[in-house]
């Protein structure tokens, strides 16, 4: 299982995951899950839009694959980030997003940390806390 995400909260928190830590925002975090799915052949676990916040309304994503035994790329897992991408797309050109303070971001990062707290416990894989 891999984590791709650009929340410091999940780096720092989730130490004894596989985290892919981008440097950049929600949208550089979409397209380093492409890549991975189209380069490495990996398999989305959790949706890229997951959570109830619009893409143009947080700066904090966290997404997870994993990988799988057939060397094709996953048509579904694909369709999904690529149709993930657009909708990114779409809100930031609608809407840029403000400039938070620094306590707006922590939130995020604790909303986003949270999400991917919550895909693992329903995946049976035990929460870590430090």
């Amino acid at each position: 299982m891999l984590i791709i995400t650009n929340n410091p909260l999940v780096k720092e928190k989730l130490i004894d995951r596989n985290i892919y830590f981008v440097e950049g925002e929600y949208g550089d975090v979409l397209e380093e899950v492409r890549r991975q799915i189209v380069d490495k052949r990996l398999v989305l676990l959790t949706h890229p839009l997951s959570g109830s916040i619009k893409p143009n309304e947080t700066y904090y994503k966290s997404v997870m694959l994993t990988s799988k035994k057939d060397p094709a790329i996953d048509m579904d897992s694909l369709e999904m980030i690529e149709h993930s991408i657009a909708v990114y797309e779409k809100f930031i050109k609608s809407k840029r997003r403000p400039q938070w303070t620094e306590r707006v971001l922590r939130d995020f990062a604790l909303i986003d940390y949270d999400l991917i707290q919550g895909a693992l416990s329903r995946m049976q894989i035990p929460p870590t806390y430090l």
